[in-house]
C-alpha cells in the first residue's frame, strides 16, 4: 500500500469517527459534534427548531458517509492517477472550510457560543494538517513511494 492510499485511509478513519459522533453521540461535546454550539441546547427548547437542527446534523453525517464510502472504493480500486485526482479534489473541498465555515465558527467562538473555547482555531489547525498530509501523499505518489 502506497503513502497516498494510507493518507486517504487516515482521512476516511477521521471522517468515520466524526460521522459516528454526529449520528450516535449527538450530545457528546468532545470532538466536533453539534453540541459544541450553545445553540444545540437552546434548540431543544423549541421542538420545531430542534427537529430541523437534528435533521441537518444527520444530513451532514449522511454526506460524510457517502464521502467515506467513495474514498474507500477509490483507495482499493482506483488507478494511481485517479487517486491523485481524488486527493486534489479533497484538498480543494476541504479548503472550502476556510471560505464559508471558518468565519462563522470563529465568530461563534469569539462570542462564547462554542465550547471548548478556541475550538475554531484547533479545528483550523487540524484541517490544515489534513491538507498538508494529502499534499505529502500526492508528492509521495508522484515519486512512486
Amino acid at each position: 500500500m502506497k503513502t497516498l492510499q494510507i493518507t486517504l485511509l487516515v482521512f476516511a478513519f477521521i471522517e468515520t469517527l466524526n460521522m459516528l459522533e454526529l449520528y450516535f453521540l449527538q450530545n457528546n461535546c468532545k470532538f466536533n459534534g453539534a453540541c459544541i454550539f450553545s445553540g444545540w441546547e437552546k434548540s431543544k427548547a423549541d421542538p420545531d427548531v430542534h427537529a430541523l437542527v437534528r435533521y441537518l446534523v444527520n444530513w451532514v453525517a449522511g454526506v460524510k458517509m457517502i464521502v467515506i464510502a467513495l474514498v474507500l472504493v477509490l483507495v482499493f480500486t482506483a488507478p494511481e492517477n485517479t487517486l491523485v485526482l481524488a486527493a486534489i479534489a479533497l484538498i480543494i473541498t476541504i479548503a472550502s472550510f476556510y471560505w464559508r465555515l471558518y468565519p462563522v465558527l470563529r465568530a461563534a467562538d469569539k462570542a462564547g457560543q462554542i465550547r471548548p473555547r478556541g475550538h475554531a482555531k484547533r479545528l483550523s489547525i487540524m484541517l490544515m494538517g489534513l491538507e498538508l498530509g494529502l499534499i505529502f501523499g500526492i508528492v509521495m505518489q508522484i515519486f512512486g513511494l
